[in-house]
């Protein structure tokens, strides 16, 4: 456990095992211990790293502009990683993304878990609604009803009722969400500046998986699909009984997907 310094700011990171880097990214309003049920496990086969983007979990908030993808570069640099598989959840997809994009000449494999991708219009009815009633909380600054129209998008998806998830899981969720929103209120966000990678799908290479589950929302549907028939040679699994958070929904299932598709890179 220690920190990166990047600009004036620190990001949290945690490093385990021997062998080729892998690096976990996690997703947006979460952190680092959203893997926590395969940090160990991987860590027996790779050198795994994972770390809290800026705002998130123990990392510190950003002034200014920031780019989560040089973030990630950083984090790459630090740890002499010429070759790493990149396995991102979400925003942690999406930065993996926008980062093979920034830097070509840096063989990546990409396993992208419910992917967002930089520039993409969100347009499935539940996910407007998700954030139409985040923004209302915010605006009156009302941290409950925040973190729980957060959960219900992250955590529960459009075809579940909170009821449906395991407590335990839920109650996780809603810490990571909680610190986050106490963090990012003290310290500030900062402005998050992409590469628009939405129009550039083309150019990403193999190896390259993405995952998605059966109960997560048709935007993210959509992206898998597109980042499936612009990238000749990518690889498409499907997470039966999981919605957005894949690993921590079917854990087993996530598993299995990745390290059939890492056996073969």
């Amino acid at each position: 456990m220690s920190t990166i310094a990047v600009d004036d700011r620190q990001l949290y990171y945690e490093c385990a095992g021997t062998g080729r880097d892998l690096v976990l990214l996690h997703g947006g309003g979460l952190d680092a211990s959203m893997w926590d049920g395969q940090f160990e496990e991987l860590a027996a086969d790779y050198r795994v790293t994972r770390y809290d983007a800026r705002g998130h979990g123990r990392s510190t908030a950003a002034r200014g502009e920031y780019r989560p993808y040089q973030d990630l570069a950083a984090v790459l640099r630090h740890l002499g990683a010429d070759r790493p598989i990149l396995v991102g959840l979400s925003l942690g997809g999406r930065t993996s993304i926008d980062f093979a994009l920034a830097y070509p000449d840096v063989p990546v494999t990409l396993v992208l878990v419910a992917t967002g991708v930089s520039g993409m219009v969100f347009t499935d009815p539940f996910t407007v609604e998700c954030g139409r009633v985040q923004a209302e909380a915010a605006a009156r600054r009302d941290a409950d009803a925040f973190v729980e129209a957060m959960l219900r998008a992250l955590v529960d998806g459009p075809r579940r009722a909170p009821s449906d998830v395991p407590a335990e899981m839920r109650a996780k969720c809603a810490r990571m969400i909680r610190e986050g929103v106490v963090r990012l209120s003290a310290e500030g966000t900062g402005t998050m500046v992409e590469v628009g990678a939405i129009d550039r799908l083309s150019e990403l290479r193999p190896p390259l998986l993405t995952m998605v589950g059966t109960l997560d929302t048709s935007d993210i549907w959509r992206v898998s699909d597109q980042i499936r028939a612009a990238v000749p040679g990518a690889e498409q699994a499907v997470i039966e009984g999981a919605a957005h958070t894949v690993n921590m929904d079917q854990p087993e299932a996530f598993m299995a997907a990745l390290r059939s598709f890492l056996a073969k890179v």
